[in-house]
């Protein structure tokens, strides 16, 4: 049935088109505090983020070993979601200190920023080659615990370009920081190559240290996607940027109501709000969504992985940390949209009769009047079966029965852009 459209708090109404599938119950009682009083955001600066990748520890299998970081040229890349001229890196040693090792410092002799060739592969345009300084200098030791942010540097780039960011790194402790399984390539060669083309001795699927990309233009500002596997990626094209938040950059990019939106990638696969991979959402919630530079929205599709060691109902507990979030947010003057928990019925660890009541009761309240969000985004709909809406649809299901597919991610793109079109208007 067709769902009526949810009013925002804010005065525009979110436009969606919502299947039989988006129906999924009754909600919980609200227990949670409702949301402070909303507040302008801050002044724009001109600075927005164009790249992020949320960083955790770094595991052994993840990490380059002939050659080592240590001593050797790292060249990562990442497609600029808006266009700028200006460009400022961040780089991080938030993981040296661990419980195997002591806390170390991380030297980087050199860093450039170039323009890639093609994406997936290595080659810059050389011409594009530039500089990145710290302070007036060309290297920088960051540290342990720590991140540091570069100079801000001259260069042009356009929305959707892909970039390179090369680091000649110096010492580099046990444990960096990265972000693992990124689905996209970097590069690792013995020595200084920081402004050549070289022949790569490791390919890499993971982002190390480079954390962040911020790009100066006036009136750009930032959307950030956060969430868990389904977010980051898992299952979408290697070197093929085209998980859920590539496809919505992309779609807004390509109409001029919404191109001033830079779209931001914070998911971590297995993450989840209490736990899971790298620092649990709760924690690292305030890092990588409302701090992040220039954002002004935020979408949040996450708790999935909380769903399948449940022995008992925990969906107002759940309800209790997106209100935190939302509260987060609208102190900062940050919308916030909730993106309904998507069908995990195929699965055998996450489906139970249980665990399927808790996702309804969460996405009943997401999509209520109640819930305090600025929004929503039915996820669900979007990739559910509709002859049986607690199974993904099968060209969408990956085959797992939990990630979407290619065409899965893209089917929620497109609806999370249909959905920030409306929002804008």
């Amino acid at each position: 049935m067709l769902k009526k459209m949810l009013t925002l708090a804010l005065g525009f109404s979110l436009c969606l088109s919502f299947a039989a599938c988006g129906d999924t119950g009754a909600a919980p009682s609200q227990t949670a505090e409702p949301s402070v009083e909303k507040v302008e955001p801050q002044p724009s600066d001109g600075w927005s983020c164009i790249f992020a990748a949320a960083t955790q520890p770094s595991q052994v299998e993840v990490l380059p070993k002939n050659p080592h970081l240590t001593g050797s040229t790292c060249r990562q890349q990442f497609q600029a979601s808006a266009g700028g001229s200006k460009i400022r890196l961040t780089f991080s040693n938030e993981y040296s200190s661990t419980l195997d090792a002591p806390p170390d410092d991380m030297v980087i002799e050199s860093v450039h920023v170039a323009k890639l060739l093609k994406p997936g592969e290595p080659n810059i345009d050389t011409d594009t080659d530039t500089v990145v300084t710290f302070g007036g200098e060309e290297g920088v030791t960051v540290p342990a615990g720590e991140t540091v942010t570069s100079d801000e540097i001259d260069f042009e780039f356009s929305a959707l370009e892909f970039l390179a960011v090369t680091a000649k790194f110096g010492l580099v402790p046990s444990t960096p920081a990265c972000h693992q399984e990124a689905d996209c390539g970097s590069w690792v060669v013995e020595g200084d190559h920081v402004s050549e083309n070289f022949n790569p001795t490791e390919w890499m699927w993971s982002y190390f240290s480079f954390c962040r990309a911020d790009g100066y233009s006036e009136g750009t500002e930032t959307l950030v996607c956060f969430g868990d596997s389904i977010t980051d990626g898992s299952i979408s094209t290697f070197n093929g940027f085209d998980a859920w938040p590539d496809i919505l950059a992309q779609s807004l990019q390509a109409d001029p109501a919404t191109s001033h939106i830079s779209v931001v990638n914070t998911g971590i696969g297995g993450n989840a709000i209490w736990g899971g991979s790298g620092l649990p959402a709760k924690e690292r919630f305030i890092r990588d969504a409302v701090e992040i530079p220039g954002v002004r929205e935020v979408i949040i599709l996450i708790g999935t992985n909380d769903i399948p060691g449940a022995q008992t109902d925990t969906s107002e507990d759940m309800i209790a940390e997106y209100t935190a979030m939302i509260n987060a947010c609208h102190e900062r003057g940050i919308k916030i949209y909730a993106g309904t928990v998507t069908p995990f019925g195929n699965n055998e660890w996450w489906a139970s009769e249980l665990h399927e009541d808790i996702r309804s009761k969460i996405n009943s309240w997401m999509m209520s009047e109640e819930s305090g969000f600025d929004g929503y985004i039915d996820f669900a709909s979007a990739v559910c079966d509709p002859d049986d809406p607690t199974k993904l649809k099968a060209e969408f299901d990956s085959g797992d029965g939990l990630h979407p597919s290619v065409q899965g991610h893209r089917a929620m793109g497109e609806a999370a852009a249909k959905a920030i079109r409306e929002a804008v208007k």
